[in-house]
Formats: structure tokens, sequence, C-alpha cells
């Protein structure tokens, strides 16, 4: 391959690599526009099914696949919900739809779909309060909607073991020990406060001798002790 043939590659390559860019972003842009047709077909999905016409239970990704040989975009379908949840309601303008960046139609559906659809839920209230301010935090404030709406799925005891070991294994035993002696100053429960106890004293039982424990705890009597004559 000569000098000449190997810079064509090169800049082809290039090429190829930009409109590919070009290619994600427009898909990505497309979202919100996909978002009104996907609401637009689901709408004549429901008449359909209304007058009869079509089997009551079919689908929405069915019958769009049904039109357009091709499966139903996860993306395009979040921006109906939004579409169909803060547009059709009239709780803000098509305008501000189409101002609004995909991601935040998407978080709007997701809020959406966590409190059931529900127009008038204070947090789909506040989201289109966020859809129509469009504000440089928008993004933030909606995931800050999100986690109020969305039911946190609780770690399991075994899940939590692997994640303290991960931590010890990265050496943050003194953050970790930290933050639980701040978390119990908060435990009113008087069972749940002997068994923490009776694990931090199984722990000094393995940091040596009865006099070294005391040590430490002599020295943090001088550290807290009021100076004298201070006010």
């Amino acid at each position: 391959m000569t000098a000449d043939e190997l810079d064509a590659l090169a800049r082809q390559v290039v090429k190829l690599e930009k409109t590919a860019k070009d290619a994600t972003s427009a898909h990505k842009s497309s979202f919100p526009a996909v978002g009104k047709v996907v609401c637009a077909i689901e709408e004549r999905l429901n008449a359909l099914k209304s007058q009869r016409q079509i089997a009551s239970n079919t689908s929405l990704a069915a019958y769009w696949e049904s039109i357009t040989k091709s499966r139903l975009n996860n993306h395009g379908l979040s921006c109906a919900v939004a579409f169909g949840t803060f547009v059709r309601t009239e709780l803000v303008s098509e305008k501000d739809y189409d101002l609004n960046t995909a991601q935040c139609l998407e978080l709007a559906a997701a809020i959406s779909t966590a409190v059931g659809g529900e127009i008038t839920h204070e947090s789909v209230l506040e989201t289109a309060d966020q859809l129509k301010e469009r504000g440089k935090d928008a993004a933030k404030n909606l995931r800050a909607i999100l986690d109020k709406v969305k039911e946190r799925k609780a770690i399991t005891a075994e899940k939590a073991a692997e994640m303290l070991k991960a931590i010890f294994r990265d050496s943050h035993l003194e953050l970790v020990v930290h933050a639980a002696g701040a978390e119990i100053a908060y435990v009113k429960d008087g069972q749940v406060l002997e068994r923490v106890f009776g694990a931090l004293n199984l722990a000094l039982d393995h940091c040596g001798s009865v006099e070294r424990q005391e040590g430490w705890l002599d020295k943090r009597a001088k550290a807290t002790t009021p100076v004298a004559g201070a006010a």
C-alpha cells in the first residue's frame, strides 16, 4: 500500500467515524419526535379496542411491530409516556415538550410510571414545573423527584456482606466505623443496641489486652476533656 493510499484510507476511517457519531447523535435527538408518533399510535390502538375492531389484549409493542415490522424502541416509548402524561393532559405545552432533552423527558416518564400515571400527583406536578422551567439543573431535579417516588429495593444481607468485604479490602474500615458510630446515636430499639454493643465488645476482645484498651480510653478522655480556664 502506497503512502497516498494509506492516507486516503485514514481519511476514510475518520469520515466513517464522524458519520457514525452524527448518526448516533441524530438517533438520540429523534427520541422525542418518535415519542409523539408512538403516543398517537397507542391512542389509535385504544380507540380500535373501544370500538371492538381489534383484540382487547393487543399490546402496543405487538401493534407497533405489525405496522413497522420493527420492534418498539424503549427510548421512544418512554418519550411517548411523557407526551401522553404531560402534553395530552395540558400540564405542559407541546413547545415545552419539544424544548426539553430526551433525557429529561425519559426521567419525566419514569416519574409518571412510578406513580401509576396519576396526573394530579404532587410529583407529577413538580415534574411539569421542571419541564416548563428547563433550568440547568433540570435533569438533576427530575432525578431527585424520581428517587422520592421510585420504590427502593432493599439490599439483601448477602449483598451487604459482599459490599462490606469490598470496602474493607480497599482499606476503608475507619470510614465504616465512624459512619456506624454516628448511626448508632440514632438507634432507639433496645434489642438492636444490645446486639450492636455485643458486637463491639466482641471486636474489643480481638484488639489486645484490657490494659491496652484502657490506654485508648484514657487517651480519648484526655482529648475530650475541656482545657482548664476555657470559656
